[in-house]
């Protein structure tokens, strides 16, 4: 269902699949997986204009990865497209988006914390 749903956005947008990655059978909390790993050498090597994927959850686990991921894609002039949530960093909102989610990450790295036994 999101591979079909992804691939007729895809469509409608007059977007053209590179590749798609599927990490099968591989826990989503992990930062390096085999498929992910192909995708962001693919991204280093600017063979993709944009990536799009159905939710963030999909892609990173926490909001730390997610930020850094697209931080690169950024620096590399890669878009980032979440079907479900609606951004794509390639239009003003989908870029606000972005920095409120960067800014919530600095401000958690500059947060006070208590080490409890």
């Amino acid at each position: 269902m999101q591979l079909r749903e992804l691939r007729e956005y895809c469509e409608r947008r007059n977007l053209q699949i590179v590749d798609e990655y599927v990490d099968k059978g591989v826990s989503g909390s992990r930062e390096r997986r085999p498929a992910l790993d192909r995708l962001r050498a693919a991204c280093g090597k600017r063979l993709v204009d944009a990536v799009v994927v159905y939710r963030y959850d999909r892609f990173a686990r926490s909001l730390r990865q997610l930020v850094n991921a697209l931080e690169e894609f950024r620096v590399l002039g890669i878009d980032f497209i979440s079907l479900h949530e609606g951004v794509d960093t390639s239009t003003p909102n989908g870029r606000l988006i972005f920095g409120i989610f960067a800014t919530r990450i600095q401000r958690k790295a500059r947060s006070p914390y208590i080490l409890l036994r």
